[in-house]
């Protein structure tokens, strides 16, 4: 089993997988992100599941294609060379009735023998299918649920077939090229072969794609990895993103902190459509926005009740359990699947949801009548539960607490409604509440979780440590970026949180939960970007590269990195991370001098209004 950072990504907007640099896929769901999985080696390598190739004496080199999402593997020995391509292929519709996993070998140096093992476990490895070969079809078959998997061979493969596996034996010849496709087929629907020009359409489609993003010199090549990578985490039925294609991926080696991370959390959305706008990819933010709105249209219709996550369908997430029978990456227990915290009280929700609806407001100088009345009957929400404690952005397990975060973010949400209270036609009297409330909060914020003598805005009124939050007040404008306070509670809390300039720590204090984690890469990010905000954009540029410096070749973020030696941590990629660097690259160009990056994303203004207005219009 290879190490986190040794993965690559691929998908189809549907569904994804992991492929080692070895050339084993160890890490695939489907028909969708959060269904069981059929291959999980990451998270057991005995019991798991894989669709491995041997490597042999092979020395192996990897890497993307560029500027799309297919995986080159190179292998060489001597006198022999192979090239094996993995991609799925991208299909951007409601409903899928096929899936197609592709990999095809291509024989580059001398003939040499191939040997490939199929080993598919289906629901999470809880079954070992019974594969059927048919010699007259060239395939291999089980049953999946209502559907089958379908591994497609090339005629020219041997198979030795044992109960739950296959080996399959394959002569690659100079110049010529095998092509394996692992079929999902939903419902057993009448077979649908893999398009000849399959790899062709893929590669058009990511680099036509990428057309339509706006980039500047600036860390090109890691914004548009961040973008695609973003792109296939997208769920595009419903345009959810989910925070990781994973679950249960260690935030620290033989430890419990491991989650299961393919939910949508609502607190994301303004981090995300700033991302996809910034950008360019007006479309992807608009089908993000899409799905904040239905799913806050579906759950307030009765009781106003907003959950801190939800499915990619739109749902619960479901209740969280231990799969006790797999071992876990790296012994790392329990492996988990659905997530406890969804049922946690995050106050921050209320004003993350008005913010995402302020920034396309900004945007489009419109709101719909649902809008006016779904962003009033929230404000009334902060209202009534501002002063309550809740578990806080990290969703800590050890009891409810007044956590700054949570106390900023509502302000945030008052101080958002006011600035739309035109359009939101609030007469005098709402706005002198809403105006002294915006004043309260601020006001409670100050006395209660402020030591002014030392410069310390701690992370609630009980606890004697700072939280990296801290960083995104200064980006939520919370924090006056001119006042000299903000600067020094910036520099207090990067002397309390930062290990050698670059490794921040969400917090030091108790959250429930034994043992330790690494440096959380999304804090770096905000602490390079409040830097910058703060007119410190050379030292923000630099601790940036610094930073870049500890990633893969792949250019996939993890959620944390051990600041020890680098290692990757947490669920993976993690699409907060890639949205962090996207801010934090966003931010620098803004501030430090160089104006290109934001004169591209004043221009995206046009754009954004014509497909939102195409939303709220359809």
């Amino acid at each position: 089993m290879a190490d986190i950072r040794d993965y690559y990504l691929i998908g189809d907007l549907h569904s994804s997988a992991l492929v080692s640099e070895y050339g084993s896929i160890d890490w695939f769901c489907t028909p969708n992100f959060d269904s069981p999985s059929i291959f999980a080696r990451l998270l057991d390598k005995r019991r798991g599941g894989s669709f491995s190739i041997d490597v042999g004496a092979y020395e192996i080199s990897s890497e993307y294609e560029p500027d799309t999402a297919i995986v080159h593997h190179r292998f060489e020995q001597f006198s022999h060379a192979f090239l094996l391509k993995d991609f799925m292929l991208p299909q951007p519709k409601k409903y899928v009735a096929q899936k197609y996993l592709v990999r095809k070998i291509t024989g580059l140096r001398g003939h040499q023998n191939v040997t490939l093992r199929f080993q598919p476990r289906p629901d999470y490895a809880r079954k070992k299918p019974l594969l059927h070969y048919d010699r007259s079809k060239h395939a291999i078959s089980t049953q999946l649920g209502n559907g089958s998997i379908i591994l497609q061979l090339p005629k020219e493969a041997l198979v030795h077939q044992v109960k739950h596996s296959s080996t399959i034996l394959l002569t690659v010849k100079e110049n010529k090229s095998y092509t394996f496709v692992l079929h999902h087929n939903r419902n057993n629907n009448t077979f649908a072969p893999l398009p000849k020009n399959a790899e062709f359409m893929t590669r058009k489609f990511w680099h036509n794609w990428i057309k339509q993003g706006t980039f500047t010199d600036f860390e090109r090549d890691r914004l548009v990895r961040s973008a695609i990578t973003l792109k296939l985490m997208q769920y595009y039925p419903t345009g959810a993103i989910v925070a990781a294609p994973t679950t249960s991926l260690p935030e620290h080696i033989g430890g419990v902190r491991n989650w299961d991370y393919r939910y949508v959390w609502i607190r994301d959305a303004t981090f995300v459509l700033f991302a996809l706008s910034i950008l360019g990819f007006t479309k992807e933010a608009k089908r993000f926005f899409g799905f904040i709105e239905s799913v806050t249209r579906k759950h307030t219709e009765k009781t106003f009740h907003i959950a801190t996550m939800y499915s990619i369908h739109g749902k619960e997430v479901p209740p969280e359990k231990h799969l006790d029978h797999l071992s876990g990456y790296a012994r790392s227990k329990p492996v988990r699947i659905g997530n406890g915290a969804a049922d946690q009280l995050q106050l921050d929700v209320y004003g993350a949801l008005i913010d995402a609806h302020y920034f396309t407001y900004k945007h489009t100088r419109r709101l719909s009548e649902f809008e006016k009345q779904l962003i009033v009957r929230l404000a009334n929400k902060i209202t009534q539960s501002w002063a309550e404690t809740d578990s806080g952005i990290w969703e800590v397990r050890n009891g409810t607490f007044h956590f700054t975060y949570s106390k900023v973010m509502c302000w945030v949400g008052i101080n958002r409604v006011l600035r739309m209270a035109p359009q939101l036609k609030l007469n005098k009297k709402e706005i002198k509440a809403l105006s002294e409330l915006e004043t309260t909060i601020s006001d409670w914020i100050w006395q209660n979780c402020y030591r002014e003598a030392e410069s310390l805005l701690t992370q609630h009124p009980k606890s004697a440590g700072q939280d990296a939050t801290n960083f995104l007040f200064v980006l939520l404008q919370f924090l006056d970026k001119h006042d000299p306070k903000t600067k020094r509670i910036v520099e207090k809390t990067i002397s309390e949180l930062t290990t050698k300039d670059i490794f921040v720590m969400r917090y030091q204090s108790e959250d429930g939960l034994p043992g330790s984690e690494g440096s959380f890469l999304l804090c770096s990010y905000w602490m390079i970007s409040a830097l910058a905000v703060i007119g410190q954009a050379k030292r923000a540029h630099e601790l940036l590269l610094k930073l870049d410096k500890h990633f893969n070749a792949q250019q996939l973020l993890p959620e944390e990195l051990d600041p020890r030696d680098g290692t990757y941590l947490g669920n993976y990629p993690q699409a907060f991370s890639h949205l962090g660097f996207i801010m934090s690259a966003y931010y620098i160009h803004r501030y430090g001098g160089k104006q290109s990056f934001f004169a591209k994303y004043a221009s995206l203004k046009k754009r954004l209004k014509e497909f939102f207005y195409l939303e709220k219009n359809a």
